[in-house]
């Protein structure tokens, strides 16, 4: 081989080098019923899906796939809850243990995958005393030990906000890390705006194109338009008489805009509450549209039937995606809304007596 033709293969074999990028790579041996097939699952701004299936041989694990983004993955059995999840990255990761109980797998990787760790054991303390508790409070509440119950209830209190503390104290120290990323949206994205705020602050702008970043920031921006003091989005959807009824028919009233579901044990309960408000107060300027997150027209029907809600219904029946409680950033239900006659937001999740009150102010 002459000079030349010496040359271009060194040039060719650098550029190759040059242009591989390192891969995930997950490698071990299982044992037990090694004739099933993995999924190899993540969670990213989609929410968690699967992205790949693993087919064994002889119970041993060799998959590789490249990684945009740092991720959440969830290895497991089709329809199983025995799974493994960490934090990947690209980089060599190793897998040992019983295919039906991956959940005690013993794996491998590399920093994130360390990080990860120091977080799922947080949690991991804080769900065995949590079992603890539940167990103490149902034996508590048989026996009619309200002292008791009420113990339990600040114990409770107190060990969420230690483990809250505690992971809040890993994201301060590791302001630059994707799992860091990860913990504030998973801990905070059932959460008061104010609250998102703070901890977002904690983070620092390199993760910004972290999944996980991006999905609290939205949230955190979708809560700016439904904040106290912003005027309420308006929204149509079908009555119960299939017939299209807009929120903003209903201007000129004070209106409580109460977002439930039939299948909502905490809204059923708090359901006589609002039946009392709305006697005493539907003459003096007030009124309330219930919107519904149920699938099933007849439970929705039936629920307004049995606990005797007189005021205006309506609903899409797509459950967690009804379109109003996307636009208003619905997490959990029950959820309130209190708008002026203007139609701006003055008060969110008053509920009971705390509601009462504020109706009360406002019309008295």
């Amino acid at each position: 081989m002459n000079k030349i033709a010496l040359g271009l293969l060194s040039i060719l074999l650098l550029v190759s080098a040059c242009n591989t990028k390192p891969v995930f790579t997950l490698k071990g041996k299982l044992t037990g019923e090694t004739d099933k097939a993995l999924l190899v699952g993540v969670v990213d701004k989609e929410g968690y899906h699967v992205v790949d299936t693993v087919t064994l041989k002889d119970g041993v694990v060799d998959y590789s796939t490249f990684l945009d983004q740092p991720l959440l993955m969830i290895v497991g059995l089709d329809g199983s809850r025995q799974h493994s999840v960490f934090f990947a990255d690209n980089g060599a990761y190793t897998i040992e243990g019983d295919i039906q109980n991956l959940k005690d797998a013993t794996l491998t990787g590399g920093q994130l995958f360390t990080d990860y760790e120091k977080v799922k054991k947080l949690d991991s303390e804080f769900s065995v005393l949590l079992q603890d508790l539940r167990m103490a409070y149902g034996e508590a509440s048989q026996a009619g030990d309200e002292a008791k119950m009420k113990e339990i209830d600040e114990t409770y209190d107190a060990a969420f906000e230690k483990n809250n503390s505690d992971k809040m104290s890993f994201v301060s120290a590791n302001p630059s890390s994707p799992v860091a990323a990860y913990v504030v949206y998973d801990s905070y994205r059932h959460q008061p705006l104010e609250d998102i705020k703070v901890a977002m602050a904690e983070l620092d702008q390199s993760i910004a194109s972290s999944p996980y970043y991006q999905l609290i920031n939205e949230r955190a921006a979708k809560l700016e338009t439904v904040a106290v003091g912003q005027v309420a989005p308006d929204f149509t959807l079908n009555d119960t008489e299939g017939n299209a009824f807009s929120l903003s028919s209903l201007k000129g009233k004070y209106v409580l805009v109460d977002f439930w579901a039939s299948w909502c044990g905490p809204c059923r309960r708090e359901n006589p509450n609002v039946v009392k408000l709305y006697a005493e107060f539907k003459d003096k300027g007030f009124d309330i549209l219930g919107v519904s997150l149920d699938e099933k027209e007849d439970a929705w029907l039936k629920a307004i039937e049995d606990d005797q809600l007189a005021w205006n219904h309506v609903s899409d029946l797509k459950g967690w995606k009804n379109e109003a409680a996307q636009l208003y950033a619905v997490s959990s239900i029950p959820h309130t809304v209190l708008l002026d006659p203007e139609g701006k937001i003055i008060a969110k999740n008053l509920r009971g007596e705390e509601l009462r009150t504020k109706i009360a102010e406002l019309l008295n």
